[in-house]
């Protein structure tokens, strides 16, 4: 019964498995600039990954906040551009099989927008 069971659900069920890291550390992070981020999907061997993948960017403003779904392919890189300064939470995750993802914290250069 065990072994259904961790077939159904396994420990490994929703881990931080996907690696997130600036493609280049040295970069200066400030609003209007691109920010590029690579993805490492090591951890996640030997079962891999299952598309669809959700990209999210959770800015300081709502408004600002964005969401890219990969269903034909993993990406090794993902990009945006902060439209403002501040806090940022850039996410990317299965939506479907073990439910892993990676998680990256940003702080951007640069005024927050008025009013939002």
């Amino acid at each position: 019964m065990a072994e259904f069971i961790d077939e159904i659900s396994p420990r490994t069920y929703g881990e931080d498995r996907l690696r997130l890291t600036l493609t280049d550390p040295r970069q200066i992070l400030r609003a209007f600039a691109p920010v590029l981020i690579s993805v490492d999907y090591v951890a996640a061997l030997p079962e891999g990954i299952v598309l669809p993948l959700e990209f999210t960017v959770t800015a300081p403003s709502e408004v600002n906040s964005t969401r890219m779904v990969f269903r034909r392919f993993a990406p090794n890189e993902l990009a945006f551009t902060p439209r403002e300064g501040g806090s940022y939470l850039i996410r990317l995750a299965e939506m479907w099989h073990n439910l892993w993802w990676g998680r990256l914290t940003l702080e951007i250069a640069g005024d927050r927008l008025r009013g939002a």
